[in-house]
């Protein structure tokens, strides 16, 4: 019987391209759990960016925007409606009107800027500029009739109430659906960049976690290998390679669990309350001017009663036929855009809605002298107990956003600061751990 004695350098290439071969995998697969993690890093960081940097800002200064121009026109509908006898209270709005119009440009600057790689919105930012303009001229003209005219408190002579009408037909008809406009533009790519990333996010950590995987299983092959073939018991620089891995694969995973969570929590709980309850104020501003347009404007009164109702069915919807209907019925079970408020949030800014509501309905039963005292006291007061409430959730669920938005940035900075290097740091203990043994056959 003969045998055949193996070749030692035979051998010897067979171990050193075994060696080898297990350090290329398990380079390999750092190298894929490396840019699965940073993959999935600039994925979300993208959607942070565009959620708590760009589009999620512009959109709250737009909807800001809206408000600020429906109290610009309810104040200029106010100085018209007070007579002589209220100088110093005329003199008080025309100080609010200069400053929301203060306000206004700076929301508009604001937009300009966050809109500058989009043509279409920077049109409508620039058509806004320019009907607000209009609107300046129209509101002076009115103001300036109504000054000569020297009017006691009530309605004003029907050309200051012309002049007036131009006015408020540019607001309504022409600027305010321009500003909503910018807002649900700038909305839908807060929308996209959202829906976007939840995907993104659930196919980066399945990516991570099998890449993840799979350079573990390389290593300890690796370290089993070489435990088995040069008789060792452990390489010291490959156990720290593979827990410096494992660190590697459960950091990434929570880091960018953290910030898929920052991103659904800046966007729900923030951006998305903001949103709404910045819209239901503005459109509350608006249901206020529109009860001082009712008391100015004796041409439009039923008008203004309808858009006033319209608008009511907005914020907080019951089944109702007409204004006096709404306000009897209105109840604590509503929908609308405050219906998706709950718990004391919901039944503290009910009560004060309702008393506002009460309110109104009294003020239209009275007479013009009365009802103008009436609103200029009792309803401005129920109306702006209701504002403050609004107010104070509003800036809640902004610093909700803006912590959100600041947790996502730290795990994101974290994730690029640590990650890369512990990974690399694994990558050179791989070939430090090798090349002794690659050594002993050269």
């Amino acid at each position: 019987m003969t045998v055949t004695a193996v070749p030692p350098v035979r051998r010897k290439k067979s171990v050193s391209r075994r060696v080898r071969t297990l350090a290329g995998l398990s380079l390999t697969t750092l190298v894929l759990l490396l840019a699965a993690i940073l993959a999935g890093a600039a994925s979300t960081g993208s959607s942070l960016r565009t959620i708590g940097h760009d589009a999620g800002p512009q959109v709250l200064a737009t909807t800001g925007l809206h408000r600020q121009m429906s109290e610009m026109d309810a104040l200029v509908a106010e100085t018209l409606l007070l007579g002589r006898e209220y100088g110093p209270q005329q003199q008080a709005d025309l100080s609010g009107y200069d400053q929301r119009r203060l306000e206004i440009s700076e929301s508009l600057l604001k937009a300009y800027r966050l809109a500058l790689d989009n043509p279409v919105e920077q049109r409508t930012v620039e058509s806004l500029i320019e009907g607000l303009g209009r609107y300046e001229r129209l509101a002076a003209q009115a103001r300036l009739l109504d000054m000569q005219s020297e009017h006691t408190a009530g309605q004003p002579p029907d050309t200051v109430v012309e002049a007036y009408q131009k006015a408020t037909d540019l607001m309504h008809r022409e600027l305010l659906p321009q500003a909503y406009n910018l807002t649900l533009e700038t909305g839908t790519i807060v929308r996209r960049a959202h829906d976007a990333e939840r995907s993104t996010t659930s196919l980066a950590r399945s990516a991570v976690i099998v890449a993840g995987l799979l350079a573990l299983a390389c290593l300890l092959g690796l370290q089993a290998y070489l435990t088995s073939r040069f008789r060792r018991v452990f390489a010291p620089v490959l156990v720290v390679a593979t827990v410096l891995t494992a660190a590697g694969l459960v950091t990434g995973t929570v880091l960018l669990d953290r910030q898929g969570q920052a991103l659904e929590e800046a966007k729900r709980r923030g951006f998305d309350s903001v949103l709404t309850l910045t819209r239901a104020r503005a459109i509350s501003k608006s249901m206020h001017g529109d009860q001082s347009r009712y008391l100015l404007d004796r041409f439009r009164k039923d008008t203004y009663e309808h858009t006033f109702l319209d608008k009511s069915r907005t914020i907080a919807a019951v089944e109702s036929t007409s204004l006096p209907d709404y306000q009897s019925r209105l109840h604590a079970n509503f929908q609308g855009l405050l219906g998706r408020l709950t718990g004391q949030d919901r039944e503290r800014l009910f009560a004060v809605y309702q008393r506002f509501q009460q309110a109104d309905a009294r003020m239209r039963t009275m007479q013009a002298e009365a009802a103008i005292k009436f609103w200029d006291g009792e309803l401005t007061q129920a109306y702006e107990s209701y504002d403050k409430v609004l107010e104070e959730l509003v800036r809640r669920h902004e610093s909700d956003f803006e912590r959100a938005i600041d947790s996502g940035d730290g795990a994101l900075k974290t994730l690029w600061r640590s990650i890369p290097a512990g990974l690399a740091a694994g990558a050179l203990l791989v070939l430090v751990g090798v090349w002794p043994r690659l050594r002993e056959y050269r």
